[in-house]
Parts: C-alpha cells; sequence; structure tokens
C-alpha cells in the first residue's frame, strides 16, 4: 500500500519590520568599529577646534569664517556643520573651556589662602597668569566685536559667581563688612578686572606682572586709602 506524503505546510513568513542579518543597524556592529568612528569624529572636532583656536587668535572672530576654518582643520566645509553650528559656536566652546580651567584655579586660590589677603593675591596671580597665557582669547573676548558679546557675557556671569561666592563665605566669617553685597560687590570686582585684564594684554609693557597683581591685590582688600 502506498505511503501517503503529508502535504507541506506553508513557509514561515518573515516579519518584514525585523532587520535582515547583514543589516546596517549600527547596534549589530563589532564595538571595535563603533569605538573607530566615535575616535574619528572626536579627531576631527579637535581639529576644528584647534583651527580655529589658531585663526581666531591670528585674525580675530569677525574675520574668521567656518570654511577658513575647516580648510585648515583639513575637512570639507559641510564637516564643520556636523560639529558646531557656526564658529560663535565653536568659539563659545574654546571660551568656556578656558574660563572652566581658570574658575577652578581661582577657586583653588581662595581655598589655598591661610587668610583674606593671600587668597586674594593668590586670585589675582592665576587671573593675570591665565590673561597670559591666553592672551589671543582675552584680547577676542575684550575686543567688543559683536559675534564675541554673548560669550564676553557668558565669561563675566562666570566670574563674578566664583567671586561673590567667595565674598559671602568672608562675610560668614566676619572678614568682610556685613553692608557689602556680595553680588554687587563681585559684578564691580569683574568690572575691574575685566577692564585691567583687556589693558594688560594688549600691552604687557604698560606694567609689570608683580605690580598689576599688586594693585589689583590692594584695591580688592582696602581700596586706595594709604592708611591701610
Amino acid at each position: 500500500m502506498p505511503v501517503t506524503q503529508p502535504e507541506p505546510g506553508p513557509l514561515p513568513q518573515r516579519d518584514i519590520a525585523a532587520p535582515l542579518s547583514d543589516s546596517s543597524d549600527s547596534s549589530h556592529l563589532p564595538p571595535t568599529r563603533i569605538s573607530a568612528g566615535a575616535r574619528s569624529r572626536a579627531a576631527t572636532r579637535a581639529r576644528l577646534l584647534e583651527s580655529g583656536r589658531r585663526l581666531f587668535g591670528e585674525r580675530g572672530l569677525r574675520k574668521v569664517t567656518t570654511h577658513d576654518i575647516a580648510r585648515d582643520a583639513g575637512v570639507a566645509a559641510g564637516t564643520f556643520y556636523l560639529h558646531f553650528g557656526d564658529k560663535t559656536e565653536l568659539f563659545r566652546e574654546l571660551a568656556l573651556e578656558a574660563v572652566a580651567a581658570l574658575r577652578g584655579r581661582l577657586e583653588s586660590a581662595f581655598r589655598g589662602g591661610t587668610d583674606a589677603a593671600s587668597a586674594v593675591r593668590a586670585h589675582s596671580e592665576a587671573l593675570i597668569d591665565f590673561a597670559a597665557d591666553h592672551r589671543e582669547l582675552v584680547r577676542i573676548l575684550f575686543s567688543h566685536e559683536r559675534d564675541a558679546a554673548a560669550v564676553e557675557t557668558d565669561v563675566l556671569d562666570m566670574l563674578a559667581s566664583s567671586i561673590a561666592d567667595n565674598r559671602r563665605q568672608r562675610r560668614a566669617e566676619g572678614t568682610l563688612a556685613q553692608e557689602l553685597d556680595p553680588a554687587v560687590l563681585s559684578q564691580a570686582i569683574v568690572g575691574m578686572l575685566a577692564r585691567v585684564v583687556a589693558w594688560w594684554v594688549e600691552d604687557p609693557s604698560r606694567a609689570s606682572r608683580e605690580s598689576v597683581i599688586k594693585t589689583l591685590t590692594r584695591i580688592q582688600l582696602s581700596g586706595t586709602d594709604p592708611r591701610f
């Protein structure tokens, strides 16, 4: 008697929404390939930042274009916009990165002082040394260029916040007159510091480093009255 073969069943249907095994979905790529791509992007971004830093220092913010930065970094013009919206965004990152480092130095200076005088002296030293190390950046920040104005405001607000925190602490400790408002005082100090630093970096021969530091320290501690 012949054996009856079973009717073949329907072939299993593939979910058309499911990815094929050779999908280009990056989640299926080996980790080494993902990290290599990330390293490449980071390296490109670093080159753009370095080119921006150099070109801004040479020409100022207004006279540099995104094409200039891309060309100097050795990348296509369109690649710039994969990392930054415009040149001011790149400049802002450079400025805020540098000033964040400065703020750390200033706060360390305040904490490291054994008394108010040594803390303020250390603060002035850190600020002047920063200006000397980042002369071109400081010149751009305080150049009154329209493109740099918003970044300058952010930088000054950051510095004022750091100074206000220190003055609040000093007032709580009784080493600062109670009638002085730390927020107002910090704005006054930052205005003075910004003007002096901008003036000095334009031509450091105008006054010695030590003279600038001593004067800034003295004004902050006791004003200009010779009796103190």
